[in-house]
């Protein structure tokens, strides 16, 4: 029987999103300091039994009349169910659909809260109305977590949340492998000077401004590169516009990006809704020259006032990025406040220790958590 079971990341790892990259960073590093831990993915995302001592398990799914997630959840809440785990966590707003039911089954239950999900353009009346309905079942979860202040203050102002902490995401090590490198130069960037942006191609990302941005630069060799899969028409129509200067190149491996970042000329967030961006995280370990949007889930970063921009200001954008293009060092940020995934990790292991007082669950460097108290 695991210990704990993970809903609502589709899979891992090397998936695009931040229920996915979260998990693939964090419950390996769970299943080190003890716990067992099984991950209900979704079965087309699923190519492996186990990744780094977590159990991956996939859920099928069809997509009738765009129902994949209720599904999903539904055959989810079975599984755990059945399973009877020491503690249900959930990846996503959504994941918690059926939260009442896990409750009324006396199951333990952590919420992961990292985008308030309904204000996304891409849903319509039904599905805001059920996100809406995941989140009013928040308060019967044992514990939430969410990954910035502003989202804490959100969750105690609307909905009178007591037991919620603050687990921001972590910085990733530098790391870029050769496979990294050879990419890069497949893509002719060798010695060039280009924008960066990594993120799935929705509208809340807000690429067209970004897009408009570029092509009105005064420099004409700096091109635009934007990493990340396109999920709709919007998407599709962006992806149409690819040429010389500005490139989709879609979806690729996650260990493929690190060379792309440690080379850029400059990385930019043009996002108008955004939790704690793991994108903007990458930058910021690989120590590009940054710009970002001043939505509040940017602006809690505390970066310098230089590295912001206006949401949806094009001409705006397009002189911070010329600017950092000129002198890129005023544009680079320190990375002292912000966490590492081993943080994230403990601070995770310490809400379980918070519900599940009776269990002895070490820290992750090994330490009895008593030892540390």
């Amino acid at each position: 029987m695991p210990e704990i079971i993970v809903v609502g990341a589709r899979g891992i790892p090397n998936m695009e999103g931040g229920a996915e990259k979260n998990a693939e960073k964090v419950f390996p590093r769970i299943v080190a300091a003890g716990p067992t831990v099984e991950l209900l993915g979704i079965s087309k995302f699923i190519d492996r039994p186990e990744f780094q001592g977590v159990r991956l398990t996939g859920i099928p799914t069809v997509n009738f009349l765009k129902t994949d997630k209720v599904l999903y959840n539904f055959l989810a809440f079975l599984h755990a169910a059945v399973k009877r785990p020491k503690i249900v966590h959930m990846q996503c707003l959504s994941a918690a659909l059926f939260l009442l039911l896990y409750k009324l089954v006396g199951l333990r239950v952590v919420v992961r809260y990292g985008s308030t999900d309904y204000e996304l353009q891409k849903w319509g009346m039904v599905e805001r109305w059920a996100l809406h309905m995941c989140e009013y079942q928040m308060r019967f979860a044992d514990h939430v977590i969410a990954v910035s202040e502003t989202f804490r203050r959100h969750l105690i102002d609307r909905h009178g949340l007591k037991r919620i902490s603050v687990v921001p995401n972590g910085l990733d090590p530098v790391e870029v492998s050769d496979e990294a490198r050879a990419f890069k130069t497949e893509l002719g960037l060798d010695g060039k000077r280009y924008v960066l942006a990594v993120g799935r191609v929705t509208q809340q990302k807000d690429f067209e401004t970004l897009v408009q941005a570029v092509r009105g630069l005064d420099d004409p060799d700096s091109q635009l590169i934007v990493v990340g899969g396109a999920e709709s028409e919007y998407g599709e129509r962006l992806f149409a516009q690819n040429d010389e200067r500005v490139r989709f190149i879609g979806r690729i491996d996650r260990s493929l990006i690190s060379a792309l970042y440690q080379d850029c000329s400059v990385y930019v967030n043009s996002s108008r809704h955004e939790g704690l961006s793991n994108a903007v995280l990458e930058a910021l370990s690989y120590s590009c020259p940054l710009i970002v949007s001043d939505i509040p889930a940017n602006a809690e970063m505390g970066l310098p006032a230089a590295n912001y921009f206006t949401a949806g200001d094009v001409e705006g954008l397009r002189g911070k990025i010329s600017a950092a293009l000129a002198t890129p060092e005023a544009f680079r940020c320190p990375t002292e406040q912000f966490a590492q995934w081993s943080d994230v990790c403990e601070r995770t292991l310490e809400v379980y220790r918070d519900i599940m007082p009776d269990q002895r669950i070490r820290t992750v460097d090994g330490r009895d958590a008593a030892e540390t108290n």
